[in-house]
Formats: structure tokens, sequence, C-alpha cells
């Protein structure tokens, strides 16, 4: 099957493209998405999960994929993202299966932001949620989009992992470049120099939360940091340990969307105490 996420993006798109159609429209346009994008599962992918290859062989949706399109469609109407009926003025398609975007549904089309299948765009969306974004970072995001395109999972997870990892460092050294105590300035030296992850967590988390109870940082800065740097952790123990070591071995397709979904928000936050740190001592 397709990831459900996946398919959901591809729906959000497909109507964007078509915003006043019907089901059996809405399947076929999601299937020459799904083709153009190249996410149908491999024949191998199927056999391993004993599904049938034969749709996907032809570029169609299997009947789960068409099931969770459904699923979809009628989540989207509940949270009035479609309506029943077309559109069109006078039209006697009032009922399923025809529906439509609603205004607000519009709006969310609009907004969906980029995904995997995007690289240019979803480079877009880093750089707005993140201005003045680390090159380095960009080009770990861009090559592990294009690993993940090509289904090569390992690959794609040690990319987005070195990205995190970029961008947790970049966040340690404002911390260190802020710092009044030449004792806590020196330490955080030595960790940049020599990293360990483990002390680079308890570092900065220390440090936030100190500052944090202090009300030295605001709401607004701080809001929702412990949340992404967390997010940003896990990207990098990915990396490190299921990515590396053949015994693990756990990477996954949907771990790996999830790591993509998850990073523009937590770079956001990155950059933004970032921000703090270089305009403010402490």
């Amino acid at each position: 099957m397709i990831d459900y996420q996946v398919l959901r993006r591809l729906v959000l798109e497909a109507l964007r493209a078509e915003p006043n159609t019907q089901f059996v429209s809405l399947v076929n346009r999601v299937a020459r998405l799904a083709d153009q994008y190249n996410v149908f599962p491999t024949e191998d992918e199927c056999r391993e999960r004993s599904i049938d290859y034969s749709y996907y062989k032809e570029k169609q949706l299997n009947p789960i994929d068409e099931l969770n399109v459904n699923e979809i469609v009628w989540d989207f109407i509940v949270d009035r993202v479609l309506t029943l009926g077309s559109a069109t003025p006078r039209s006697s398609s009032r009922d399923w299966p025809f529906f439509h975007l609603t205004e607000f549904g519009r709006s969310v089309a609009e907004q969906a932001p980029p995904t995997y299948y995007d690289p240019e765009g979803y480079l877009i969306t880093l750089e707005s949620f993140a201005p003045n974004l680390d090159p380095v970072i960009k080009q770990y995001a861009l090559e592990g989009l294009h690993c993940f395109k090509q289904r090569l999972f390992f690959a794609a997870a040690v990319m987005f992992g070195a990205a995190a990892e970029k961008a947790v460092l970049l966040l340690l050294q404002s911390i260190g470049d802020a710092e009044t105590d030449q004792q806590r300035k020196d330490e955080i030296a030595q960790l940049l120099e020599r990293p360990s992850l483990p002390k680079i967590f308890e570092t900065i988390q220390s440090r936030l939360a100190s500052l944090i109870k202090a009300r030295k940082i605001p709401y607004s800065v701080h809001e929702g940091s412990t949340e992404h740097i967390l997010s940003l952790f896990e990207m990098i123990r990915v990396q490190r340990n299921d990515a590396v070591h053949p015994i693990t071995g756990e990477v996954n397709r949907t771990k790996v969307f999830v790591t993509i979904q998850a990073l523009p928000a937590a770079l956001e936050v990155i950059y933004r105490l970032i921000e703090w740190f270089t305009q403010n001592k402490i």
C-alpha cells in the first residue's frame, strides 16, 4: 500500500488542481501523481507484504489505497475542507460521489507544505521556516530527499540525521557565544570539538530549562523548544544507530517520512533560539 500520509498529500495536490470533482476522477488523478512522483511500491515490497502488485504494475491504486482515499475524503468533509455536490451553478450533481473544496478548503490546499516529492519546494519551505538557513543543512536535506525518492531509506536517514546534527551544533555554538560564565563557555567549546550526543542534549536542555525558569527567554522564543529539540535528537539517533548499525537496521519509509515532515518546524524553533542567543548574553 502507499503510505497513508503520502496519499493524503497527493489527495490535497489533486484537489488543488481540480477543486470541483468526483471520487473516480480524484482516484485517477491521485494515481497519476503517484506515478509521476514514483511512490508506487515496488514488486519486491509488495511481495514482502503479500500485496497484489498487478495494480501498481498498471499504474493504478489498489483497492486498499482507494479505501484510504475514500477515508481521507470523508475526513476532509467532516473538517469542512470539502463539501458534497458539484460547485457548478445549477448542477444536478448535488450529492456523492461529487464534491468540491470549500473556501476554507481552498486555503488548506494552497497552504499544504511541499513534501519529499517536491525537493525545490521543500527547500523553499525550510527557508521560510528558518531564514538564513545554513547551506550545509540545505544540502543534506536536498540529498536526503533525493535518496528517499529512490527508496534509499538508510541513506535518507543518514542525510536528515546529519542535517539535524548540524542544526543542534549551531544552537550549541550560539549558547556558547552568549555565555558570560567562562567555565560554561569553555565546557561548550570542548564539547563542540569532541561532540557527544548525550552530553550535547543534556547541556542544551539544562541551559534552556534554567533560562526558562528564570524567565529570561520570552515564551514566544522558547515555545515548543522541548518537543522540537527532541525530534532533532531522534533524527540523529536514527542516523547513528538504526541506519548505521546493520544489526539494528530498523529504518523504513514511514520513519524517514515522519522525519521529513518534522524537520521544518524543528528548524524554525532552533533558529528562533539561535537568533535570541545571538542578540542576548546569558
